[in-house]
């Protein structure tokens, strides 16, 4: 009897938890904190569009921007100040997943904390030229000055250029503190830089620039070609060792989680667990993918929330002589600077 009496009470109070989940967003704002204008905002709001309906309770769902850092911004704020009850998730740069490791006095926040919710797309990075360029290929920048501009260190695009520069020794001038991909952009357009060390195709691909001949691709990012860019050379080619080579596959992750979505650390498990029914949903609504088509969103291998803790975790275990290589790489760079 007292078992029975106990087992019942469990089954009370699990319905009453389940109950309590399924009407904790009825009448809510879920607010979508993204790190970039551009593609970053375009998928959000996209996201801010169909993740409701498959939410108990159809919440309200908006977009607030919040650039800087290459994500970093987004994620601290994410880490010690956003309100972890589910009302505030993040769509950030992939570069998120490795700042701990290589920004770490800027990072503050542990990656293995945030509760994740899912990944949009895989999405190559390339790096390009303005037409007028002095280099029409990247080998020709070991002997000629190519001018690179991005965000900071932490940022795809500062991040591969001090690589390029400091590891593999190609001739680069890199001009940082744009807080956008977009402030990156028009100063190729004014001529204040030559071009990108690493922007996604799927950025790129919202422009005309490359239909037009405004620009010219040099690289490709990854472990194999992209497959509107067969011969364009990949990146990683040109890594000597498999010490350069274990440091440009660290650095790919970013595309490999090309637009990742999380939560603070510690929300409700249900909680979690109802956004990340939510947002694969979405990827799944033939209207959202209809909706990312007219915008030229890529859709490419999408992760669940489980299957990207999963990379974090592989992430985390990179081996420390690595990781050391690579923040002292950075930090040259910043003391430079200063």
């Amino acid at each position: 009897m007292i078992r029975l009496v106990i087992a019942g009470l469990f089954s009370l109070f699990g319905a009453f938890g389940g109950a309590v989940a399924q009407d904790f967003y009825a009448g809510k704002t879920i607010t979508i904190v993204v790190s970039g204008g551009g593609q970053y905002e375009g998928y959000a709001r996209t996201f801010s569009h169909f993740m409701p309906k498959y939410i108990p309770g159809r919440p309200n769902m908006i977009v607030q921007q919040m650039p800087g850092g290459g994500g970093l911004r987004a994620a601290n704020f994410m880490g010690r100040i956003a309100p972890r009850d589910g009302t505030f998730i993040a769509g950030t740069h992939g570069a998120v997943l490795t700042a701990g490791l290589l920004s770490p006095e800027v990072a503050e926040f542990d990656v293995s904390k945030f509760s994740w919710i899912g990944n949009a797309t895989q999405d190559t990075y390339l790096a390009y030229v303005w037409h007028s360029a002095p280099v029409k290929t990247f080998e020709e920048v070991r002997n000629t000055e190519l001018i690179v501009g991005g965000t900071s260190v932490g940022g795809a695009g500062i991040d591969l250029a001090i690589i390029a520069k400091e590891l593999l020794g190609f001739k680069l001038k890199i001009v940082s503190g744009y807080k956008t991909s977009p402030e990156t952009k028009l100063a190729m357009e004014r001529g204040e830089i030559h071009g990108t060390m690493g922007n996604a195709i799927s950025s790129l691909m919202a422009s005309d620039w490359l239909a037009t001949g405004k620009v010219r691709v040099l690289l490709q990012h990854g472990a194999k070609p992209h497959r509107d860019f067969p011969d364009v050379p990949l990146f990683r080619s040109f890594a000597r060792t498999d010490a350069e080579r274990q440091i440009l596959d660290i650095i790919n992750v970013r595309q490999e989680i090309a637009k990742p979505y999380f939560a603070p650390p510690s929300i409700p498990a249900d909680r979690l667990a109802i956004l990340r029914r939510a947002f694969q949903s979405a990827l799944a609504d033939p209207d959202f993918r209809k909706e990312a088509e007219h915008q030229k969103m890529e859709l490419d291998d999408p992760l669940s929330g489980e299957e990207l803790a999963e990379v974090v975790t592989r992430v985390s275990q990179t081996p420390p002589a690595v990781v050391r290589q690579m923040v002292d790489l950075f930090q040259k760079y910043n003391d430079k600077k200063e």
